[in-house]
């Protein structure tokens, strides 16, 4: 009873925050969604539209990696695929939000179960990581990486239970939950994951003097790797030839932080006090004045092995999300290493300390109410009406930047091009204009955008917008005479037939170049940033196509690697026992006489 209790308020407390934008599923979101819907809509026009995989995504900038781009096609290996299949993506884009929240709400739920028996203190903790203002504006904006932290609490759940005798097995369950992050596109959550799951499995090692935490992460780890391997190494490829390199000088201080915590203030665009950098959506993080009073408690009073390694990591972010103070500030010194360095706003790792001093404040209040609760049971219920207030006054303010979110409108009527072009800029806009050039719409005109948004900003296109004076065409003959005419098209590939051209001359098509495309099987050449190939005697059509080059192996390693996940020692003899059977006898083989 006391369960169905917190799983009734917390599913009430989620939808309650969210109701402003689930209540009209006509308009589009602003800011940050009309990308984050574009990475997603790409797996629907390729499967539905053309019948292959998003593995190019030739509307934006010229064309850009549609599956190895970190947040691109995060709704293929998902349960979510359905759903984007079957509804309009407008449903989708919102059911994907709410499932997320309610993700995260079961994992964090979880996880404080390995941390005390009370229903109340799981639900707080529930609370505490879902309901908050950074969750809300971090979503609200249309931040979709943000919505895998869900998968955070459910990483230290899998290995706690990892960690109990006799189930180092179950280390395989925190290598697949890392490795939805990856195909989900947590391009912060993943590394933030990762880092504090690896701290906390030393730390836990050192304070228990066991080897166990340390053997489950180094199970995990390769599982991870591998299974995710289809995705991470098809993201790592084209980081080698487009790095994200961003600069992160940011810096906030504890009174900023205090205001940032406690400040009911979580509107898109407030700005209750100093911020170095962007909107109020990177910094608000509303936990009211009892949300603060829980991570002192944890910070002061947490005590025991766990509690130790889980203060420390909370430190570890509390120092991190204060960003570059000083030349040695943790954050200056993270920020050098690959991965971070792609990465700025350090107040992020804020998100994070609530889950590692929540924990903490969670098996504190445990350790001194469990003695209580065996005693009195029903005081646990009791303990959920101080847990419900807290719920709905984070909600309450939770809720404003949903307010914001969706108000766009598409044109009332939006005609796809009948032949694919790249337009210098987006043919289509919203009734009322966001600050982003919006790329959903031009990808339901058929038409491609050069000055788009969504890719590396320093990314220079080597594709030709239709209106450029320097523009030959989707396709045309370089380096001697001829005609080239694109004359069948789909995302991942271009067949071009060519006429009055000899050998040698150079078949140029007008889409950017990336070292995944071919042409007639063989890799295709680059020409002034754009994919080329030269032609052989005979050849009069060339066909051009894009297929990740890592799915040769990485495909097979991550097949190998989830069989070996779930085949069992039981598995293993009923299948020796099987071949023995079908064995032929030495008396069988012999020859007759």
């Amino acid at each position: 009873m006391t369960e169905l209790a917190a799983f009734s308020l917390l599913v009430v407390a989620v939808v309650s925050m969210l109701s402003p934008m689930l209540s009209d599923f006509s308009t589009y979101g602003f800011h940050d969604w009309d990308v984050e819907t574009a990475y997603r809509y790409i797996t629907v026009l390729s499967l539905k539209e053309y019948g292959e995989g998003p593995w190019w995504h030739p509307w934006l900038c010229g064309g850009a990696p549609g599956w190895g781009y970190v947040e691109g096609a995060s709704n293929l290996v998902s349960p979510y695929l359905p759903l984007y299949l079957a509804a309009d993506v407008r449903a989708a884009i919102r059911i994907e939000v709410l499932g997320q929240a309610l993700l995260g709400l079961a994992g964090a739920y979880l996880f404080a179960g390995t941390l005390s028996k009370s229903v109340a203190l799981r639900t707080l903790l529930a609370v505490l990581w879902v309901l908050n203002g950074r969750w809300a504006l971090q979503a609200a904006v249309g931040h979709t990486w943000h919505l895998q932290y869900a998968l955070m609490p459910w990483a230290f759940y899998l290995f706690e239970r990892a960690c109990e005798p006799g189930q180092l097995r179950r280390a395989v369950y925190v290598g697949l939950c890392i490795a939805l992050l990856v195909y989900w596109g947590g391009i912060y959550p993943l590394p933030h994951t990762a880092l504090l799951l690896s701290l906390y499995a030393l730390l836990v090692a050192a304070f228990t003097r066991r080897l166990q935490p340390v053997l489950v992460m180094a199970i995990a780890a390769p599982v991870a790797v591998a299974v995710s391997g289809p995705k991470l190494f098809a993201v790592l490829d084209h980081m080698q030839d487009v790095p994200r390199l961003i600069e992160s000088k940011e810096v906030i201080g504890l009174s900023e932080l205090l205001v940032m915590l406690t400040d009911t203030s979580q509107r898109y665009g407030s700005r209750p006090v100093r911020t170095p950098a962007y909107n109020w959506h990177e910094w608000g993080i509303y936990v009211g004045v009892a949300g603060v009073a829980l991570l002192v408690l944890a910070l002061i009073f947490g005590r025991g092995p766990r509690e130790y390694a889980l203060k420390i990591l909370g430190l570890l972010c509390l120092l991190l999300g204060f960003g570059a103070f000083h030349e040695a500030a943790p954050w200056t010194l993270l920020h050098q290493l690959p991965i971070f360095a792609s990465q700025h706003v350090p107040s992020r790792f804020h998100y994070p300390m609530l889950l590692m001093f929540g924990a903490v404040a969670v098996a504190t209040l445990g350790r001194w109410l469990e003695p209580y609760l065996r005693q009195r049971p029903w005081l646990d219920v009791v303990l959920l009406v101080p847990v419900a207030l807290f719920a709905f006054d984070l909600a309450s303010v939770s809720r404003v930047p949903f307010t914001q979110a969706f108000w766009m409108e598409a044109p009332a009527e939006i005609r796809p091009a009948e032949r694919f072009e790249h337009a210098q800029n987006p043919p289509l806009n919203y009734r009322r204009r966001d600050w982003a050039a919006p790329m959903l719409l031009s990808m339901m005109a058929n038409t491609g955008v050069i000055k788009c948004y969504g890719i590396d900003a320093n990314f220079v296109p080597g594709a030709r917008a239709k209106s450029d004076p320097g523009y030959r065409g989707a396709a045309h003959v370089e380096q001697g005479e001829g005609k080239a005419e694109v004359v069948e098209w789909t995302p991942n590939r271009a067949r071009v037939r060519v006429s009055g051209a000899k050998p040698g001359a150079l078949v140029v098509y007008n889409m950017n170049y990336d070292r995944n495309w071919r042409a007639n099987g063989e890799p295709a050449l680059e020409f002034e940033g754009v994919v080329a190939h030269r032609l052989d005697a005979g050849e009069s059509e060339v066909e051009f196509s894009y297929f990740p080059r890592t799915f040769a192996w990485s495909i097979p390693l991550a097949l190998l690697t989830l069989a070996a996940c779930f085949v069992r020692r039981s598995h293993l003899e009923q299948l020796r026992t099987r071949l023995r059977r079908i064995r032929p006898t030495s008396s069988s083989r012999a020859p007759s006489a």
